[in-house]
Parts: C-alpha cells; structure tokens; sequence
C-alpha cells in the first residue's frame, strides 16, 4: 500500500456533492504543483486526498500530476491514481478506497475499477480446505525427529503426507507469504521487505484463497495469513467471501498478553488460569475460525476454504504455564553444538539481529545480540532460557492445532477435507550464532509441510519442495486444476502415489541485505523490512540440491529489481548435505567450502543454476 499513515481515514466514501466541489476546488487554486490547465486535463482531481489503502499497482517517482493521470490513463488496471508532493511520488492504484485527508497529497479517479471475477460453481465432488499457517515454526516436530511435545501436530501428521525436505522462498514473514498465497517467487512479486505486496504486479492475480472463491467455494479466515497489511485489508474481497468479515484479534496482543507486565521478559510463562486462552490473540481467532466453520456448515451449500493462521511461536514467547512445564527445567535444555558463525563464512551471510532487535531482557538480564562478531554467543543460562521458550511456543501452537483437528473430527468432516499445515519460514535457535530468521542458511528456510487428503495414505516423502508448491497442490488434490500461470509444482502425484512428477534438481531461497557501509555488515539491523526495494545493497540467491546448498550474495541491480551477476560476488557460500536426514540441525553447514579447489566443479554447477533462475524476468 502507499506509504502514508492512516490515521484519519474516512470509514465512508465521500459524497459525490463533496467529490465534486472539491473538483471546482481543484480549479480555482494551486495546490502542490496543481494548475488550473492541469486540472483540465485531469478529470475528479481531488486536492488533500490520499489513498493509503487502496491497491497500489505502480509507484513512479518525481512524477506530478499531470504526468500521473496520464499514466493512469494510459495503464488500463489503474483505476486511480495519488500524488504526494511530499515525497514526490506519484502512485497508480488498481481501485479507489480508504480516502485520506492530508494537504500534501492529491488524487483523482480515471476509471471504475475492474471487480474480481463472478465465482464459477464448485465441481461435483469438491473437497473442503482448511488450511493453517503458522509464523517462525521451524520443523521443530516430533514426527520431524524432534524431541518436542506436539501430539496435535503428531495427529495430524499420522494422517498426512509429511514433506522432509520443503523451502520457504524467502526467511521473513510478508514476502514468503506473498509468494506462497498468490502462486508465485519473489522475482515475480517483486516483494522482498514490509512495504510491498503482490497486488502492485498482480492486480488481477488469483491469489490461493481467491482461486477456491472464484470457483464456488465460501473462503473464510482468521489470524495472520497474510502478514498484516500486505496486501492491504489482507486482500479483502480478492481472497475473502463476504458473509462473516475476516478478522485478526490484534497484532499486539499475541506479543505480550495483557495478563503479563509490559516490558517484561522476552520469554514469559504466563500464570494466568485460563482454560481456551482466548486473552491470547492466536486463542481468541480459534474461537473466530471454529465459528466460520460452523457458519459454513449451517448456513452454507458451498465447500468451504478456511484459513487459520497462528502468530505464535514468533516472538514473544509469552506462553501458557501448562506448555513451560513441559519441559525440563532450564539448566538441563540442551546448548546448540556450534554456537559460531560457519568457519569461512562471508560477514554478509550473518544476521546480527534478532526480529529487529539488537538487544533484549530475558528474566531482568539484559543481553546484546551479537555484533559485530559472529562468535560472541549468548551467556548459556539465557541460551537455555530462550530455547525453552521456543519449545513452549511450539506446544502451545500444537494446542491449538489439536483443537482443530477435534472439531474437524467432532464434525465427520475428516472424510471430505483436505487438511494443510506450513510454517511460513524456520528460525535458528542459536544455531550459528544466529537468533531468527532472516538469512539463506538451512534452518532459516526450511520449514514444516503436512498436507492431510481423504483417502490416501500417511507418508514421509524426501523429494525437495517449495513453499510455493503449496497452492497449486492443494488445488488439484481439491478437484480444480491449478491455474496455469502460477511458479510452483503441483505435487498431489507425491501425496496421491501416483505416477508424473518430476524430481526438482532444486529449490530456491533468497535474501536481502541492507547495510550502510558494505564493508561494516553488522550496521544491518533491520532485515530490509522499510528499505526501498530499489535501494538494496547486496541480495543473497541460495540453491539448495540434494547434497549442497550454494549462496551467491550479489551487488544489486536496483533499476532492474535483481542480482548483478555481471559483478565480482559479494561472498559466495557452498555447503555439504551428503547424507543429511535433515533430523539433526546442529551437524551440517559448519565450514563453508566455496573456496576449496576440491568442489570448485560444485560450486560452478550450482553457480549456473542460480544465473538460469534468477534471470527470468
């Protein structure tokens, strides 16, 4: 969405009297570069007039108004179109909504936008969808190799084809979950940080909800499916039927409950009795989802696709006491094995921050996240104390998800129901040195996938998967075939054992980096999330093969939106993976061989690949 804030913002649109007096407005005065020629040639010109929440198609720079209503003109999925003098920016929006009064910007419409598509009835035999998604949940799972507390998850997955080895496309919440919603890779979305979303490429794109809309089926959700605001409105009437509103209870409460002190621990046991946890976000859009569900059952002819997303274990492990005593006391929680940065490492590979954070309290100790050496680990007890935390926040996921799965079974709805589980990305738990995501290694991109069919049989499969796999294969194991313009591979031939599917030579992650000073890495503290996509530094293209994973962090081309491959590489990483089960986190991607002689053939290998890639334009 535009880069404005939205405060202000009118909850009606404003009358056609009103928008028309501010047209005669617009001739009379001067306003930001506004005059009375321009306004001629510029139908509904709306001095002080924002449009913070409607789809943004294009942004084009030092551009005035003049300029920006031609170009809306001339772009026919512009519907709208916004200049802020301030920055001096000229927005092209695909609808008009959410109107803003702010003195430095000025609006005008050019056209009606074009509405989604009329919805196609369901096909004869449709499976229902409930899909969960669940931020910062590595494979941290019992069925994983884990020694973790997750039956509900352990459930699911006795029921379910569990994907071993699946990539997320990017290690950080709004991009990965703008690529595996709408079908395509980042290069595609162009979303590599919290100020993007896929609608500004993609207007007319069916994103994963939407598509199961536009074919009949009643979609509802709750919780954090789409990071907050990316799309706008999460996606509003493009994903979401209209009968019940899509809601998330908060994007604050699920950080700290209101049961626990604010500015406390970054850990926390909550001592609060509570027997559904509804004063946790995460409990109280349960409630929300299971009421969609019975919405759909009673009130409804059409399949159902329901989206459920769950905040914890993301940061902050404010947790129900019931989940902390679960596990050992702290001082017997094991250490991670290799509490460095991998020997070799180029400076750039590392995170030095935890989700934003270069510092934090942990039970009244404050600690620094380390800078700027990566072998400057954490005091053990808080090592500890940490990973516990993460534990609880899994089990308490876990909960979750087994009520779930009880009103699934309560309702016989097992037999007709596809039931799909992904983590949006993995996390380091010390591993590394590393505390988060945000980066190319193993355990940033890996993550969970457990997809649950009527009918056919539960299995651990090995091949390598994407993320963005997720939606196409859900579609055809529902009965519609997967729209042909999507980046991702329909893997049902995999979770059906059927017969057509092609091993993957490889899957593909990437990152970006933004430090001031490229000589100074550790001054990258914010993950690219506010920087300008234009204004990256380096981006980190990473190939994962059967037995190495290869990362290339490379100049980047801002103009082009990608990686200069025509330059010498910022730092270039090959790891092994021979042999990997993928059960142990601590044992692989310790010594970086990219410039051992010995595996130059490998490194040129899958150098070749990320160039085949990552020049698709």
């Amino acid at each position: 969405s535009t880069p404005f804030p939205s405060a202000g913002l009118l909850t009606t649109m404003r009358s056609s009297a009103a928008v028309a007096a501010a047209a005669v407005v617009a001739v009379a005065c001067v306003l930001g570069g506004v005059d009375a020629n321009q306004v001629d040639k510029c139908p509904s010109v709306m001095p002080g007039v924002c449009q913070p929440s409607a789809t943004l198609i294009k942004t084009l720079p030092n551009v005035g108004v003049e300029g920006c209503c031609a170009a809306c003109q001339a772009d026919e999925r512009c519907a709208a179109y916004t200049v802020n003098a301030g920055v001096s920016h000229c927005y092209l929006h695909a609808n008009w909504v959410a109107i803003a009064n702010r003195s430095d910007c000025t609006s005008g419409k050019i056209r009606q936008p074009k509405p989604p598509p009329q919805p196609k009835p369901a096909p004869e035999g449709a499976k229902n969808v409930f899909l969960i998604i669940v931020d910062d949940l590595r494979p941290d799972i019992a069925v994983y190799g884990q020694n973790v507390h997750t039956p509900g998850l352990d459930l699911l997955a006795s029921r379910s084809t569990v994907f071993n080895r699946a990539y997320c496309q990017q290690a950080i919440c709004g991009p990965t979950r703008n690529s595996f919603l709408s079908g395509r890779r980042p290069q595609r979305t162009q979303c590599w940080n919290f100020i993007d979303n896929f609608r500004e490429v993609g207007p007319d794109w069916q994103s994963f909800p939407g598509y199961f809309k536009n074919n009949g089926y009643l979609t509802l959700g709750s919780g954090k499916t789409y990071h907050p605001g990316l799309p706008p409105q999460d996606d509003g009437s493009w994903s979401w039927s209209p009968d019940r509103p899509y809601e998330d209870k908060g994007d604050g409460p699920w950080i700290r409950p209101a049961s626990i002190p604010k500015g406390s621990s970054v850990v926390m046991p909550d001592v609060t009795p509570a027997s559904n946890h509804s004063h946790y976000s995460d409990g109280a859009n349960l409630e929300v989802i299971l009421a969609d569900l019975d919405y759909a059952l009673e009130n409804s002819s059409k399949p159902f696709f329901l989206a459920y997303g769950i905040h914890k274990p993301h940061l902050r492990w404010h947790v129900p006491l019931e989940m902390w005593d679960m596990y050992p006391a702290t001082e017997e929680i094991a250490l991670p094995k290799h509490e460095e940065g991998p020997t070799g490492m180029p400076p750039i590979a590392f995170t030095y921050e935890m989700d934003g954070m270069s510092s934090f309290g942990v039970f009244g100790q404050q600690v620094q996240i380390p800078f700027p050496a990566h072998n400057t680990s954490l005091p053990d007890n808080v090592t500890r104390t940490m990973r516990k935390g993460y534990y609880s926040a899994v089990s308490y996921t876990d909960y979750l998800v087994s009520k779930v799965m009880s009103r699934l079974t309560d309702k016989k709805l097992l037999d007709n129901t596809i039931v799909a589980l992904i983590g949006d990305h993995g996390w380091q738990l010390g591993e590394h040195n590393i505390w988060g995501k945000h980066t190319n290694f193993e355990l940033g991109t890996r993550v969970p996938l457990i997809i649950s069919v009527p009918g056919a049989k539960a299995q651990i499969r090995d091949e390598l998967v994407e993320s963005v796999d997720l939606y196409p294969t859900i579609a055809s194991l529902a009965g519609l075939p997967p729209p042909p313009d999507l980046d991702g591979t329909d893997l049902s031939p995999l979770v059906l054992n059927t017969q057509g599917f092609k091993n993957k030579t490889a899957v593909f992650s990437e990152y970006p980096r933004c430090p001031p000073d490229l000589s100074k890495p550790w001054t990258d503290t914010t993950s690219c999330i506010k920087t300008d996509r234009h204004k990256f530094a380096v981006m980190g293209y990473s190939v994962r093969s059967d037995d190495y994973r290869y990362t290339v962090w490379l100049h980047w081309d801002g103009p082009n939106l990608v990686g200069d491959f025509s330059k010498p590489p910022v730092g270039v990483e090959l790891y092994a993976h021979n042999g990997d089960d993928e059960s142990d986190f601590d044992k692989y991607e310790n010594v970086n061989l990219a410039n051992d002689p010995a595996f130059s053939q490998v490194v040129a290998e899958h150098h070749a690949m990320a160039i085949k890639q990552w020049s698709k334009q």
